[in-house]
């Protein structure tokens, strides 16, 4: 039988059963996202699901609600759910402190579910066909980086809320989508070294000093470089694309092997001294220092370039105002202060956190989130090809 809008029924199964072959940090629960890849494989889905409806959504509305009526309406709801990885929040042990917290601030008995699932790009896809034909959406909650907000943001997938004035403790600086999206952690960006590897006189200060001719013989031949190039793109907003171009090829000569973010133990065990650059740089640091590891992280640019990982409530929610709530919840202190426990990942806009403090503590000045978003709405693939074909081929 047809979809309401017309769609086979077998063709939007197929459509959510979409599968992606991404690497590591392109998995949601990974400690970041290919953001490059996850671009091109969500274009595509996006094309696909266009070609197959024959209409765009109309614009969504900002619900003028009071917390007091949010509250009452979650009541009736009972639970909330979101589909990502195992891992996400601390996978289960995580979510049972954050049902706790959630339940206690708002006086609630929810459920609060974690069900497993796909990336980042292939739940936005499955959001967007539910969405476009008519059902529910299988995850109350939307989880995502920087490039598939972008896309859910632009194809009015997304509930409008009026986070802000809704809740006390959200501020609009949170809003990383205005009204759609709140920042849940940011990630920077930038380079981790082995400390006794690497001499305090001759360790990097920033990404310029791995190509710098007096401190690079320490490390030439020996940096372990990403196996992905989405770190570059992001630094294209910062430096632009031709400084981007000429410094990735003084450091592919340097080169002496590849890692996966989230392999951070090849460094720790001294395998590789340095790498150039990986997603989570702090959290790696406050991660493996807390064992007594001689790990060091820090920012590669300034400013850093980040991933901002973020929650939203898509239009076809099951459950819309729990999840409003749970989303705002996620930037208390108390939500964050799980995530900390569990991830050592946090928002620097959380008054506490373990970013927070580091961020204001040494004085880092921020790039606007707006400046990526802009990369991220636009295509640019021979760039991206170049970069691939300087360092990984």
């Amino acid at each position: 039988m047809p979809a309401k809008s017309g769609m086979p029924a077998s063709l939007i199964e197929k459509i959510r059963n979409l599968k992606f072959t991404l690497p590591r940090e392109g998995r949601i629960g990974a400690p970041a996202c290919a953001t490059v890849q996850e671009k091109r494989v969500m274009l595509r889905t996006i094309s696909l699901l266009i070609a197959c409806f024959p209409f765009v959504l109309p614009a969504c509305p900002v619900e003028a609600q009071t917390l007091e009526q949010l509250i009452a309406g979650a009541k009736k709801e009972g639970e909330v759910t979101l589909v990502a990885s195992a891992s996400t929040f601390g996978g289960k042990k995580g979510f049972a402190e954050l049902e706790a917290g959630f339940n206690k601030r708002f006086g609630l008995k929810h459920k609060v579910n974690l069900a497993a699932g796909p990336s980042f790009p292939q739940v936005a896809a499955r959001v967007l066909t539910e969405l476009k034909s008519g059902a529910k959406s299988s995850t109350d909650l939307y989880l995502g980086s920087d490039g598939t907000m972008s896309d859910m943001s632009r194809e009015k997938a997304l509930q409008k809320v009026n986070w802000s004035g809704t809740f006390p403790w959200v501020t609009k600086e949170m809003e990383i989508f205005p009204q759609e999206t709140l920042l849940v952690y940011a990630s920077f960006h930038g380079i981790i070294y082995n400390s006794n590897a690497v001499s305090k006189d001759k360790a990097p200060k920033g990404y310029e000093d791995l190509i710098d001719p007096a401190l690079s013989p320490s490390w030439a031949g020996k940096i372990a470089i990403p196996s992905y190039i989405h770190w570059l793109v992001r630094l294209s907003s910062i430096w632009g694309k031709e400084k981007v171009l000429a410094y990735a090829r003084k450091l592919a000569p340097l080169a002496g092997g590849r890692l996966r973010q989230g392999e951070e133990e090849r460094i720790v065990s001294g395998e590789f001294p340095i790498m150039a650059s990986t997603g989570g740089a702090l959290e790696a640091m406050w991660k493996w220092q807390a064992k007594g590891a001689p790990l060091v992280g820090m920012p590669g640019s300034t400013p850093p370039t980040s991933s901002y990982y973020q929650l939203a409530v898509p239009r076809n929610s099951a459950h819309p105002e729990s999840a409003k709530l749970f989303v705002a919840f996620m930037t208390t202190r108390e939500a964050q202060a799980v995530i900390e426990k569990h991830d050592w990942r946090s928002s620097y806009l959380v008054d506490g956190t373990l970013m927070a403090k580091y961020v204001r503590g040494n004085k880092i000045k921020l790039q606007d989130p707006r400046e990526l978003t802009e990369v991220f709405m636009k295509d640019d693939t021979p760039f991206e090809d170049e970069l691939t074909k300087i360092l990984l081929k």
